[in-house]
């Protein structure tokens, strides 16, 4: 009966171990490299992305740091946070910036995460998020094979930062979205002054679909 109980025990501890490591991602978009690659930039554009994940104690944070950076490009400054006394580590990485017709390049050059802009036709630009739910199923898998801890598309969130890097007004039309920590849930305009910045974090729907889909549409600027 004793043995039982403590196997019992042992499992309990086992499962609450693996209850799922948390992260997120919170991507840069700047409305210049938004409007140079719609007219066709010269060179590949990439933007700052800083992933960061929960973390099971001191022991964990090089393995994790070092399976972060074998998964994203140009990894570096590597820290640990602390949040509502959860410690995580951070590490800032490179995204690319691409063409719609150009988004099958996530999978092509082995990125995880990437923004896909879209030309619209009218002088205005539209922009969204693009998973690669292979290399992220991969991240996942090495969690678990090397870390002991399990991990999976919801246990992540997506925040796209929008920075209005230009001297003019922008306009962004934004649907589906938390904007500012404010669902959105209708079209709404938001006018964007210089050095603005909006926060468009995804819902679970949202999320989901860009990694079911490799893309989901976010907003249009104009």
């Amino acid at each position: 009966m004793v043995s039982k109980k403590v196997s019992a025990i042992a499992l309990l501890a086992f499962v609450l171990f693996l209850t799922g490591c948390g992260g997120k991602a919170i991507t840069d978009l700047y409305v210049q490299d938004l409007m140079e690659v719609v007219e066709g930039a010269a060179e590949p554009l990439f933007t700052s992305s800083t992933i960061i994940v929960e973390s099971l104690g001191d022991e964990y944070h090089g393995q994790l740091i070092d399976l972060l950076e074998r998964n994203f490009r140009d990894a570096k400054n590597s820290r640990t946070l602390t949040e509502s006394y959860t410690t995580y580590v951070a590490v800032d990485v490179k995204v690319p910036v691409l063409i719609l017709d150009e988004y099958e390049q996530l999978w092509e050059h082995d990125e995880a995460i990437g923004i896909i802009v879209m030309d619209m036709g009218d002088g205005s630009a539209g922009f969204g998020l693009g998973l690669n739910s292979e290399k992220l199923d991969s991240l996942f898998a090495a969690f678990a094979e090397e870390i002991w801890d399990s991990a999976s598309i919801e246990d992540f969130t997506f925040t796209v930062r929008l920075l209005n890097d230009t001297r003019d007004p922008v306009f962004v039309a934004l649907q589906g979205v938390y904007v500012n920590q404010m669902p959105i849930a209708y079209e709404q305009v938001f006018e964007m002054g210089r050095r603005d910045v909006l926060d468009i974090r995804l819902g679970d729907v949202a999320r989901d679909a860009a990694y079911q889909d490799g893309i989901v549409v976010l907003g249009v600027v104009e």
